[in-house]
């Protein structure tokens, strides 16, 4: 983006009196734009050069302080990605190209790096399912005003907010989802508001606030946004679709978008019928104006709109109809924007209230913790009736077999059961964590760090159930708590798998489909189809990937111990062969250990960087 770096910093918080801006924001803020185009680019093929369609052409607005301002315009005609650019949530790229001016105060900005003065409200809400409109304020409040309000000044200013959204009545209800009960669809949109508001921007950007609401709740919203912009002197723009009257009567400006990326209008809102009508589409009786502007775009033909001069000719006559975008126009304009959100709470502060949220999590989703221990129980009860008393013989090459079967049985299970609850719930913490670190609420290393801390003591409870269902049942020879601390760490490798797999992905769905990818190749390398040895040379480098193999290393170390293998000569053989067949030496328990702690923290890391590298590039 041809833009100049801004000066201004966030907003600073309000006093203590009860109001949520302080006097140095009276005067509000004026944010504006100009010949802002966006185009997606397209690939070389063998048959065609690079091409790109342009998705914005010129865009202009201007906002005014104490205003509400809607972008208006048919499904495809770019509202959302104007919105995303002015809010900094979209950079230029090698498949996207932005031009254009931005300016805070007449100020030429960044809009990446202005990003956080912005507060950006998703058309999706993106809320922890597991928490309360009361905590999420709070929790917002907390990490991201500065230390200069103290801590009854950031309740006062959150209960403040929950009144003026109507939120008082469910503040201590669970916010939910799909599949868990919670607060309506207009309050969880309330409650998205309310945990950008809260920090008193000045900017209030909203991507379809009435999306999935019903007509009175979206009326509600609007109404909220008007009572927010006129008391709190605030610039607040919308991107809404198809509103009906008693709501688009409640914004003062709007920006029409129209066909090719064109804006069609821009001004007050009681203008735009005389505007349409002054170039030849006159508004019928007791019809919506937003209504009637669409119809004229979707079934006029863009030409005659042309030629009527429904648009503004400065912008019209920049436009070339006939020209085709190739790789030689975009050329240049591609600038990659880096963000790094601005934070104002420390690292430990960050760490104390991200850990406590992640807590409440657990012990408030009473399905996932009856879904996780009771397979874990109930598929090892199974393994301990189905190898019964297999571990307490191993004479012959059959028991032998049984006893090293099932403990290869058990960790396997032992590494999908860890896999499985983190693959299914990450992907949809995952757009909870971006819209959170692009709001510069927390960096990536205290989120990690909080649910490294409430994963470590849950694994390990699982490993310790997972191991009183099998142990005395099947009969195993080996130190119990050398069992448990072996299955606990392949829980945490495999967690930390499934958390990377996670961060690449953006449904379950994908998640899902992606598991037999990542945790089936770790079976081939688990000795137990195929020894290491029978694995070809230029494939074997695939098991130093494979928490599974060390895990199972250690576990035949500690179960097939020198007291056990020394039972008889037929026993000792068949350790021995495994042992060989295996390429597993006593002498090198330790390096297994390591390997696995690398295991944990190389993949949690890359999970991080996956996400920062996501959020800084668009959301």
């Amino acid at each position: 983006m041809a833009t100049q770096p801004t000066a201004s910093k966030r907003a600073p918080p309000a006093a203590s009196n009860g109001n949520r801006r302080s006097s140095v924001l009276a005067s509000g803020t004026k944010f504006s734009w100009s010949d802002v185009s966006f185009s997606v680019n397209h690939k070389k093929t063998k048959s065609s050069e690079k091409t790109s369609t342009k998705i914005l052409d010129n865009a202009y607005g201007s906002l005014e302080p104490g205003t509400l301002t809607a972008i208006l315009g048919p499904s495809g005609s770019g509202k959302s990605s104007l919105l995303n650019i002015l809010a900094g949530r979209i950079t230029s790229s090698s498949s996207t190209s932005i031009t254009g001016k931005i300016s805070v105060n007449s100020v030429l900005v960044d809009p990446v790096s202005n990003r956080a003065n912005v507060a950006y409200v998703l058309q999706d809400d993106c809320l922890p399912k597991t928490t309360t409109p009361l905590e999420a304020l709070l929790f917002s409040a907390s990490l991201r005003l500065g230390v200069k309000v103290t801590k009854s000044e950031k309740e006062e200013r959150v209960n403040a907010m929950l009144e003026e959204l109507g939120l008082i009545d469910c503040q201590n209800t669970l916010v939910g989802d799909a599949l868990t009960k919670g607060i309506s669809g207009g309050e969880r949109k309330r409650t998205s508001i309310g945990v950008e508001l809260v920090t008193s921007p000045d900017l209030i950007f909203l991507d379809e606030p009435t999306s999935g609401l019903d007509s009175y709740a979206a009326w509600k919203c609007v109404l909220t946004l008007k009572k927010i912009s006129v008391d709190d002197n605030a610039t607040v723009l919308a991107t809404i679709h198809q509103p009906s009257s008693e709501i688009f009567q409640q914004f003062d400006n709007v920006i029409v978008l129209g066909k090719l990326g064109l804006v069609l209008y821009s001004g007050p809102v009681p203008k735009l019928a005389s505007h349409l009508s002054t170039h030849g589409y006159p508004l019928p009786f007791e019809t919506n104006p937003s209504d009637h502007a669409l119809f004229v775009i979707m079934t006029q033909p863009i030409t005659e709109q042309i030629s009527n001069g429904l648009y503004d000719k400065a912008v019209v006559d920049k436009h070339d109809l006939e020209k085709t975008e190739t790789e030689e126009s975009v050329e240049g304009y591609i600038n990659e924007g880096v963000y790094v959100p601005l934070i104002e709470a420390s690292f430990f502060k960050q760490f104390r209230w991200l850990l406590k949220r992640e807590c409440r999590s657990v012990y408030r989703d009473v399905g996932g913790l009856l879904g996780r221990f009771g397979g874990t129980i109930f598929l090892n009860l199974l393994f301990g009736l189905i190898f019964l008393n297999a571990g307490k013989t191993s004479t012959s090459p059959v028991d032998f077999n049984n006893h090293f079967g099932a403990l290869t049985l058990v960790t396997i299970s032992a590494m999908f059961g860890t896999a499985s609850p983190a693959l299914l719930q990450f992907p949809s913490e995952r757009p909870v964590f971006l819209r959170e670190y692009s709001t510069g609420t927390y960096t990536v290393m205290p989120y990690l760090a909080s649910k490294m801390a409430v994963e470590l003591p849950l694994l390990f409870v699982q490993a310790l159930v997972q191991t009183l269902c099998v142990y005395f049942l099947i009969g195993f020879q080996g130190n119990f708590g050398l069992l448990v601390t072996a299955w606990w760490a392949l829980g945490l490798a495999s967690n930390s798998v499934a958390i990377a797999v996670g961060c690449t992905v953006t449904n379950v769905k994908d998640a899902a489909e992606l598991t037999p990818l990542v945790f089936v190749p770790q079976l081939l390398f688990s000795g137990f189809f195929v020894s290491i040895s029978s694995i070809p040379v230029w494939l074997r480098w695939a098991q130093w990937l494979c928490s599974l193999k060390y895990t199972l290393n250690l576990l035949l170390l500690i179960e097939f111990s020198p007291d056990v293998c020394s039972e008889n000569s037929e026993t000792e053989s068949n350790c021995n062969s495994l042992f060989a067949r295996n390429d597993i030496s006593s002498d090198l328990i330790w390096f297994y250990v390591l390997v696995l702690c690398g295991l944990f923290l190389g993949f949690r890391l890359l999970g991080g960087f996956l996400l920062v590298k996501r959020a800084r590039t668009v959301f």
